[in-house]
């Protein structure tokens, strides 16, 4: 008898529902000028079917090697609105799998959401958001090559292979997500990680003297699959609230600008933590305010004054809270570079901000903070540049965060195009999970990312790379990752492109096992309508551990027919 493990929509996708129609429902009433409504709902329903067959169906070692037909539909939907008082983007889509010499079914739920709606005019806002995908549990288990670096947790499959644009007509939304990277594989170790959030926010100017934005924000983040009693296993379930308040300046104010900021995050987990008492909850506090005078064109004179105030239930080795303040310059000979610099108790930085054309911009700060969390030297930057056929980008972060922040941290604004996705600092789509496992342990995290593109009429080429580092208050925790992947697409016929890809990761996760990953595609995808379309592709995934009896090898052809209606 076949066994089938059905994930129904579980009552977090209820409550993203309910949350939409909050933000959609309201109504909208700016009009065009020809009377038409501003902006128009696009509700567009999808479906794909398709067959793969792996070699390896369980990323076991070679002699373990099974091998599975899986007959995959997915049916999903896409709700686009642009205009007016409401901004929203809803997909979702159903990954029905069947395995059918497993004798296994099972069904995976995808949803990606952000409205944003004016509830009264120029003052006070709603953001409504979630997300569900399907995360590992464990680092270092065996991982389908959607859960890596390369195919989620950096910006290489999401822009390369999640997001594969062939510059055919319709391919952006006929080839959708689900489909060339899924995770189909029986590894055992894989659950489905749900974000559902919710922030009300308010804009005030005060006759052009001060701008003031009050914003308050909650988030829950839940897992098919919680951590333990010892905080082992996975990541427990919990909520972050968060108010944070911004004054600056209006326009009124000339020669003299200044701001202040005020945030407080709570973050509280169910259950315990490894060593066995309840997790409690991480508060992080903190106060700013800054001032700039402008003496001339060049020159102005900085001061910043703040207090940091945090506890944090798993990261408190690398906690002093504390004041500080600095005083320092500003200098601008033209209007294309800022020198910055600040000094004083507690706080010392330089930063450099670089313009020299609309197409290039570089920005690298170096700042020396003794109190607040994780105090010490941290470098920050970015760098943008494009030319007629190219866009170079590269950005280097450092942050203290945890699982279930990043996770409610992925949904942040709006796309170029006017349609709210997935950002991260450079405005690309951020795809929810990446090689890592879950944990409730708090760590420093150190992520460097580069991206390279190079676009002609038909063809068009890809090289990404990343670096991240994770460290925890208990250094036999800490965990990196670091690869880099290319992509080339060939459209030689009006509804006919190429793909060809590959990626190399290498994950060391403790001193008794490393991951060396190697992933490499080739496909041909054709257009039959607008509407439609077709996709063949071949992968080889290939695993080269420490120790091991980790490693494996598979082979997955995949075939699939897409349609939106």
């Amino acid at each position: 008898m076949n066994k089938f493990r059905c994930q129904p929509l579980p009552e977090s996708i209820q409550w993203t529902l309910a949350l939409w129609l909050t933000v959609a429902g309201w109504p909208v009433v700016a009009q065009e000028s020809d009377g038409r409504p501003a902006g128009e709902w696009q509700i567009t329903p999808r479906i794909s079917v398709g067959a793969t067959y792996s070699d390896n169906i369980r990323l076991a070692p070679s002699n373990e090697a099974e091998g599975d037909l899986v007959l995959q539909v997915d049916p999903g939907i896409s709700v686009r609105k642009q205009g007016g008082r409401v901004e929203a983007r809803f997909d979702y889509t159903a990954q029905g799998l069947l395995y059918t010499q497993q004798g296994e079914a099972k069904l995976n739920n995808n949803l990606l959401g952000f409205g944003t709606a004016e509830l009264y005019q120029d003052h006070f806002f709603l953001d409504a958001y979630g997300s569900i995908s399907q995360v590992p549990v464990s680092s270092g288990s065996r991982v389908d090559a959607g859960n890596l670096g390369l195919g989620g947790g950096s910006s290489f499959a999401t822009g390369l292979f999640n997001n594969l644009n062939l510059g055919l007509p319709g391919s952006a939304d006929i080839f959708n997500p689900i489909g060339l990277f899924s995770n189909i594989a029986l590894t055992g170790d894989q659950t489905t990680a749900t974000s559902l959030g919710l922030s009300p926010y308010w804009r005030q100017n005060f006759g052009g003297w001060t701008e003031a934005l009050l914003r308050y924000g909650y988030s829950w983040s839940g897992f098919g699959q919680n951590a333990d009693s010892n905080g082992q296993g996975g990541a427990s379930n919990g909520d972050i609230q968060s108010v944070d308040l911004n004054l600056k300046s209006g326009r009124h104010f000339s020669l003299l600008n200044w701001s202040f900021d005020y945030s407080r995050q709570q973050q509280d987990l169910q259950g315990q933590n490894s060593a066995g008492s309840d997790n409690g909850g991480s508060t992080q506090e903190s106060v700013t305010g800054q001032a700039n005078y402008r003496l001339n064109r060049q020159w102005a004179l900085l001061a910043e004054a703040g207090y940091e105030n945090n506890d944090l239930a798993t990261f408190q080795i690398d906690n002093n809270n504390g004041s500080y303040w600095g005083l320092g310059a500003l200098w601008s000979p033209n209007r294309r570079f800022d020198l910055t610099g600040l000094y004083g108790q507690n706080l010392n930085e330089v930063a450099i901000q670089w313009t020299p054309s609309a197409r290039t911009r570089f920005e690298l700060s170096r700042r020396d903070q003794s109190v607040g969390l994780n105090p010490g030297i941290h470098w920050e930057g970015s760098l943008n540049y494009r030319t007629q056929r190219t866009q170079w980008s590269a950005r280097y972060t450092e942050e203290v965060t945890s699982t279930q922040q990043l996770l409610s941290d992925n949904l942040t604004g709006v796309g170029p195009d006017g349609q709210p996705i997935l950002l991260d600092d450079q405005g690309q789509i951020v795809a929810v999970g990446g090689p890592f496992g879950l944990s409730n342990q708090e760590f420093l995290r150190k992520l460097f990312e580069t991206d390279i593109t190079y676009q002609r009429v038909r063809n068009s080429f890809s090289l990404r790379a990343f670096s991240e580092d994770r460290q925890y208050q208990d250094t036999a925790l800490d965990e990196s990752a670091y690869g880099v992947g290319g992509l080339w697409t060939w459209r030689f016929a009006p509804r006919t492109a190429s793909f060809l890809g590959t990626g190399w990761e290498r994950d060391e996760l403790s001193e008794d096992q490393q991951n060396n990953y190697w992933v490499s595609v080739i496909g041909l995808a054709r257009v039959f309508t607008p509407d439609s379309g077709g996709l063949i592709s071949y992968r080889y995934y290939e695993n080269d551990a420490e120790p091991a009896d980790q490693g494996f090898r598979e082979n997955r052809l995949n075939v699939r027919f897409s349609m939106k209606f």
